[in-house]
């Protein structure tokens, strides 16, 4: 630490004019002493004191000795005490603290347990790899997520155990496994097959998962399987995530199954399913997305509908989307009037006019307004271009 650094020290960390970095004989404390001390002065809510005195710990811990008590400190009595050691050694990482880590990764402490897995995620170092998976089943459902989170931080090495851990009885160990596979980066090749596999598990977050995985990993292998899960599963969270893992995927095998699907009851899978379509970019959903624009009951549905129609055709999407300016629904005009401004056809300039003569929610009126000034200002400048 530069003399200025110093200077700027908190004064709380200061004992009889002296930072705690001073090394004279006369201070009071043995370094033991006044590194469990800094830890739980660590806890305080002052964000500048926790700078401080994090820079302090890290600077003390520079040498073997100081490290090793810092990994004492991880089983102190006091959990306060235990959490932040774990935190001071997550910011050092250094490969030798890895196995006391792991061997505290049992702490009675929800939140001692965090900040060790959130250490060990940051060392990246394999060997934490197995006691990390195991880890996957902890009580505590935020826990178990830091865990998913520092198995992608240590990366590559934690595909094929993650895998293996797709077989395991316990679900939060399975449903973890998925997600993590998922966001660690080249693990699609090794992992797409079993991924696919897990969409017939038992657990519905596991399945929900899997789902996601697959979207994430985008292989057109995987379409089949989806389809046939789609058509099969029970779980309407499920089957959200396979229809977006599918306009991830974006093949048009899915279009003919995804319009049958739109007879569902569920509104949300309604909504979803008109929403990829724009995405798959075949035509052939038209006729569909044009029944749902017209006579689906659900507004969020019928909105989403204009919104993919205009998506795949802008041209054919202009005569239906003047139509729906008489929906019932507020929500269901304004959209389809911010529609019509961006396609910019000068088609909608009078039915657009002869709504400002109405009644209008202010919200709508100003969007007319804004659409009617992005048609004129598009069209003259094709007018322009044609000169």
């Amino acid at each position: 630490m530069d003399q200025n650094s110093k200077d700027n020290i908190t004064p709380a960390l200061q004992y009889g004019g002296q930072d705690y970095l001073s090394e004279t004989k006369d201070m009071p404390e043995t370094t033991e002493a006044r590194i469990i001390r800094l830890l739980y002065e660590l806890e305080d809510k002052s964000s500048s004191l926790r700078d401080d005195v994090a820079y302090l710990l890290r600077t003390l811990a520079k040498r073997r000795k100081e490290i090793n008590i810092l990994i004492n400190a991880l089983k102190h009595e006091d959990s306060i005490i235990r959490k932040n050691a774990a935190y001071i050694l997550g910011n050092l990482r250094d490969p030798l603290t890895v196995e006391p880590l792991i061997e505290v990764l049992n702490d009675e402490d929800a939140n001692v347990r965090g900040e060790v897995v959130r250490t060990l995620g940051a060392i990246r170092d394999d060997r934490a790899i197995e006691p990390l998976i195991k880890t996957l089943n902890d009580e505590c459902r935020e826990v178990r997520g830091w865990v998913a989170s520092a198995l992608t931080k240590i990366g590559f090495s934690a595909v094929d155990p993650l895998i293996a851990a797709l077989d395991e009885d316990n679900n939060n160990i399975r449903m973890n496994a998925t997600w993590a596979l998922g966001h660690i980066e080249d693990s699609a090749e090794k992992a797409v097959a079993p991924i696919t596999g897990v969409l017939d598990d038992e657990n519905d977050e596991v399945r929900f998962y899997a789902a996601e995985t697959l979207g994430i990993y985008m292989d057109i292998r995987t379409v089949l399987t989806l389809l046939d899960s789609l058509r099969n599963d029970l779980d309407e969270s499920v089957r959200w995530k396979i229809i977006e893992a599918l306009g991830f995927i974006k093949d048009k095998r899915a279009v003919k199954p995804l319009t049958e699907a739109l007879a569902n009851e569920d509104a949300g899978i309604r909504r979803k399913i008109v929403e990829v379509l724009s995405f798959l970019g075949d035509k052939g959903a038209i006729v569909e997305l044009l029944n749902s624009l017209k006579y689906d009951e659900d507004p969020g549905v019928r909105w989403r509908a204009a919104e993919s129609l205009m998506h795949l055709d802008e041209e054919l999407a202009i005569d239906p989307l003047i139509v729906a300016l008489n929906d019932e629904d507020a929500g269901v005009v304004r959209k389809v009037v911010q529609l019509l401004g961006r396609i910019g056809d000068q088609r909608a300039i009078q039915p657009l006019t002869e709504m400002k003569k109405e009644e209008l929610d202010i919200t709508i009126f100003k969007r007319v307004e804004e659409s009617l000034d992005s048609i004129t200002k598009r069209i003259g400048l094709i007018s322009q271009d044609n000169l």
